[in-house]
């Protein structure tokens, strides 16, 4: 009865390991499905022994009259290895795949490096523009993933995205369909793990460790991924999302980030305001906005806020949930994405600003954070020696003007 309600559509959700869309995500599904399949069949034939044994030997009326039933089974040696061989049969089933699955998963396979490497399908020089140095051309693309508390940053060493040349990318990283990608995994404080179900499995980012994995994405989509090691206070908020886009729209991605933001309006007085607060309230402290300000390094680059779907490590989402959903339940497909919606992102740039770290009630009781424990504005979180406890505090109308100007930054 409890089979016959399940379906694909059931299984269909947006962070299904039961939905593979990447060669490595169906690599890991079926191990656990021939796992699945060889326990099912030892749960049968060890069940189906145990239930045949208590009916045909159940104590029945006037069985206390007949003499015991003594069988001598214990000694006997075909029956001993005959179940020691099983047991052995049963494990190597299980590792022969198990140990292929990891060394298919470890490193880009052979087969896909010659359509997957930059020069297959990223041209190197376009008229005067160098896209990527010549060294690199025969490599597939890299990408670095940072694990902080508790947020990811994305950097792609090869084309220029990085944190050192503030071009960095929060949270939110984009890849080519149908390319197999490395992906670098590094921390800069604890234990984080990578995760996303639909592409690939976990892999944990260790301080002072290099570690890695790859991953190809078939399909085009939004997928959702998030840190499966625990991290600390927000460690459950800690989220990061994937777009796969066709390798012709990756390039104008990349292009895009390169850019700096575009000028403040002359007409949109709260954004000018809003600019001035970010200086004067020491956003920029931790925050890089290129072709704005570009002293912050520490926290995530804010030069495209506006054009992200997701806010505060992936917690809070900037597209219309109702939108969302009917865009989703219309296609059946969880990888479908509606674009920003404004007004929900000023919501919850608001929000987020407003109660990041030291939120009070009018009563001055704390109130419950988007995200427990963050650093944002809340300076003795950082442990720098000689940096003073400051705790931010913002007016109603000073959120709206620091909403205001990075609406702007698109």
């Amino acid at each position: 009865m409890i089979m016959v309600g399940c379906s694909k559509a059931d299984l269909t959700v947006r962070q299904s390991t039961l939905d593979p869309k990447g060669p490595v995500a169906q690599t890991q599904f079926d191990v656990f499905m021939a796992t699945v399949w060889l326990v099912v069949v030892l749960f049968v034939l060890v069940g189906g022994l145990l239930v045949f044994a208590v009916i045909k030997f159940r104590s029945r009326p006037g069985d206390e009259n007949k003499p015991a039933i003594v069988e001598e089974g214990h000694g006997n040696p075909l029956i001993e290895i005959g179940l020691i061989t099983a047991s052995i049969g049963a494990l190597v089933i299980i590792a022969i795949p198990t140990l292929s699955a990891i060394w298919y998963t470890d490193e880009v396979p052979a087969e896909a490096i010659p359509t997957s490497k930059l020069s297959a399908w990223y041209p190197r020089v376009e008229g005067t523009r160098e896209n990527y140095a010549k060294a690199v051309e025969e490599q597939v693309l890299e990408v670095d993933a940072i694990g902080k508390q508790w947020w990811f940053r994305f950097e792609y060493p090869q084309l220029g995205l990085t944190n050192d040349a503030k071009h960095s990318v929060p949270n939110e990283f984009v890849i080519p369909k149908g390319k197999a990608v490395r992906i670098n995994l590094r921390s800069e404080d604890v234990i984080h793990s990578f995760w996303v179900p639909k592409l690939a499995g976990k892999v944990d980012l260790m301080p002072g460790r290099k570690n890695h994995l790859w991953l190809q994405a078939d399909q085009t989509g939004h997928y959702y991924g998030q840190c499966a090691e625990f991290c600390g206070d927000s460690h459950a908020y800690m989220l990061f999302r994937v777009t796969v886009v066709e390798p012709a729209e990756f390039a104008k991605w990349v292009q895009a980030q390169k850019a700096d933001a575009a000028p403040v309006p002359a007409a949109n007085i709260k954004a000018e305001k809003g600019k001035a607060l970010f200086a004067a309230k020491s956003c920029v402290m931790c925050h890089n906005v290129g072709g704005h300000f570009g002293a912050g390094a520490f926290a995530p680059d804010l030069t495209h806020v506006a054009s992200r779907k997701t806010l505060a490590g992936a917690w809070l989402d900037n597209r219309n949930k109702d939108a969302q959903r009917a865009l989703e339940l219309k296609t059946g497909n969880t990888e479908a994405s509606v674009e920003v919606d404004p007004a929900t992102l000023k919501a919850n740039l608001i929000k987020w600003i407003g109660s990041s770290g030291v939120a009070k009630d009018a009563a001055g009781k704390p109130t419950k954070d988007v995200k427990p424990g963050n650093r944002m504005h809340y300076y003795k979180m950082f442990n720098v020696a000689g940096l003073n406890e400051t705790n931010q505090k913002f007016t109603d109308e000073e959120l709206d003007c620091l909403a205001e100007y990075l609406l702007t930054l698109k």
